[in-house]
């Protein structure tokens, strides 16, 4: 009798259930993303081999670019729009909702205190377009810096302060920005630059 040969049949994998996986995850990242506005202006920091990490919420950023110009954002929504009411209510300005909320979204700016009513009114496509003259720096302890940065502290006191310089920045200006903190008894704060590897046999403090 001759023996029965079992049928070979190719082995098959069920794929159904690794897409329904990756739509999910696909959909949870596309959801729990955030939004990230354009920033003012483009900084190119110097290097260092610092260990110390920026921190992750809670900071308010002074930039310097290049040409001087001076850039101030925090980074929570509900933090500028507070830190906004804060300063419109110190300097008499009037600022309507649609251009509140249109500030909440922005992660930095240099605009000074005068014309930031006409930029908000600004559109989007505008807003991309203006080249922002900077924040007013001066070596007076009432500039339009000092009074950003107290009131900013005055909608959140946990604010960490951090400057970013770009590797071509003016030293004038960044004594000024210096001058604006120390005013208010501030003489604390980070400075942030690009990561470096460090020389063999160095050791962080």
């Amino acid at each position: 009798m001759p023996i029965v040969k079992p049928v070979r049949r190719k082995p098959a994998l069920d794929m159904t259930a690794m897409c329904d996986v990756a739509f999910l995850l696909l959909t949870f990242f596309i959801l729990t993303a955030k939004f990230k506005s354009q920033d003012a202006a483009e900084i190119e920091t110097p290097s260092s081999i610092s260990g110390i990490k920026v921190p992750d919420k809670d900071i308010m950023t002074i930039s310097i670019d290049k040409d001087g110009k001076v850039y101030f954002g925090i980074d929570n929504q509900v933090n500028r729009r507070a830190m906004l009411e804060n300063i419109a209510a110190a300097e008499g300005l009037k600022f309507d909702e649609k251009q509140i909320k249109k500030f909440g979204i922005q992660s930095n700016f240099g605009v000074p205190l005068n014309q930031l009513g006409a930029w908000l009114n600004l559109s989007k496509e505008q807003m991309g377009a203006f080249k922002q003259p900077g924040i007013p720096v001066d070596s007076t302890a009432q500039n339009d810096l000092a009074k950003w940065v107290y009131n900013a502290r005055k909608a959140n006191n946990d604010l960490r302060i951090c400057i970013k310089g770009d590797n071509f920045s003016k030293f004038p200006v960044f004594k000024n920005v210096v001058g604006s903190l120390q005013a208010q008894n501030i003489n604390k704060f980070n400075l942030i630059t690009g990561t470096e590897q460090a020389p063999a046999g160095w050791k962080a403090d």
